[in-house]
């Protein structure tokens, strides 16, 4: 029994890593599968593959203006082997290229039947600095089910190399446009 519920949570917290998505995807979005390594409570390492899509809103980047990001998690290659009740999740996106940084995304989602993934949607946003072209990877992430019978688990799952890219992004610079008649 002990063998099952930590199937069950290893299948629920792998899942809900991959439950990350993006909030309006754009018809240009491209989708990604993404290996990870996660450390599943009692059950100890399992590889997993998440496949979705990673949208920028706006789709058009500006230095200094906040992009919203919306990670769809279409599925994952494992199944939860008993049903979580609720999951979270949060997930660290990596910037390389004109900038070089980080930021958080997360989500929750509700009831995942038996022997179905974790599919759901995560939110974040980023601030560029500076112009350029940035490319979007993802990082490590962070699981927590809520399991009847069994409570709360918490899987990590780190990304495996080479890391796909799951967006790029084009930043214009800012302008400052002053009247005549104003002060700068």
């Amino acid at each position: 029994m002990i063998k099952s519920l930590s199937t069950h949570a290893m299948a629920v917290l792998a899942l809900g890593g991959a439950g990350a998505t993006a909030t309006q995807a754009p018809a240009r979005a491209d989708t990604f599968a993404a290996a990870y390594t996660c450390t599943v409570p009692v059950l100890g390492s399992r590889p997993v593959v998440i496949r979705g899509t990673l949208t920028a809103l706006p789709d058009r980047a500006v230095a200094g203006q906040t992009v919203r990001f919306q990670l769809h998690i279409a599925g994952l290659s494992l199944q939860t082997p008993l049903a979580i009740e609720s999951w979270t999740a949060v997930a660290g996106i990596e910037v390389t290229g004109a900038q070089n940084t980080a930021f958080r995304m997360a989500g929750s989602g509700g009831l995942v039947s038996p022997r179905r993934p974790i599919t759901g949607d995560l939110f974040g946003a980023w601030t560029p600095r500076v112009r350029g072209v940035d490319r979007l990877r993802g990082g490590t992430v962070a699981i927590t089910a809520r399991i009847a019978r069994v409570g709360v688990l918490t899987s990590t799952c780190l990304p495996n190399d080479p890391r796909p890219v799951l967006e790029t992004i084009g930043v214009v610079g800012y302008h400052r446009f002053a009247r005549a008649d104003t002060d700068v």
